[in-house]
């Protein structure tokens, strides 16, 4: 889950500031485009505005990147600001992150369902062994995947394709490489083979 956005933490953590300052910050609707540069309350450059869809905000530092909505922006003398430094905005990414892969790691058990993102339980873990995953697949047939093709979605270990698109992926002749559409949340490979 390199990069992955780290909303709810984030949000949580630069929301109170921003309240603050809607008594000095002219109240005017914020509207960040891609590119803008972010600050924090100090003034200090924080990152800048990757992408802004569905109401998100992605703010990256360079060496990270954050989901944060509309609402922890305001707009001040340097420009677009968030409650955050960049150092805060940082370690509340890598803090949301551990916190995520050690969920992620402990849901990663023989026996676990691993769905597809559209919610279909593709199989169950049948044996990890360091990077790799196993997992027995509906049709008798195993899929070795690497564990940072799995995120954690609502409690539920779940792979970045859906569940027709990894069929047609692990229909083809042993062993098979997926696409890199199977590593959202995370980029990478997985071999399917048929036992």
């Amino acid at each position: 889950m390199k990069n992955s956005l780290i909303a709810a933490a984030i949000a949580a953590a630069s929301l109170a500031p921003v309240a603050a300052w809607a008594q000095d910050a002219a109240a005017s609707a914020v509207a960040p485009t891609v590119g803008a540069k972010v600050f924090g309350p100090e003034g200090n450059e924080v990152g800048t505005v990757e992408s802004v869809q569905a109401g998100v905000i992605t703010v990256s530092t360079g060496a990270a990147r954050a989901g944060l909505p509309a609402s922890a922006f305001a707009m001040r003398e340097k420009g677009l600001t968030i409650g955050m430094t960049k150092a805060q905005l940082e370690a509340a990414v890598n803090g949301a992150k551990a916190q995520t892969d050690a969920a992620k790691e402990a849901a990663m058990v023989v026996d676990a369902p691993v769905k597809s993102n559209d919610g279909v339980v593709l199989g169950t873990i049948s044996k990890i062994e360091g990077d790799d995953v196993t997992v027995l697949l509906s049709n008798g047939a195993s899929a070795i995947l690497k564990k940072s093709y799995l995120g954690l979605v609502d409690n539920a270990l779940t792979l970045g394709m859906t569940a027709e698109a990894f069929a047609s992926q692990t229909q083809a002749s042993a062993p098979a490489q997926a696409s890199s559409d199977a590593a959202a949340p995370a980029s990478g490979e997985a071999a399917a083979t048929d036992q």
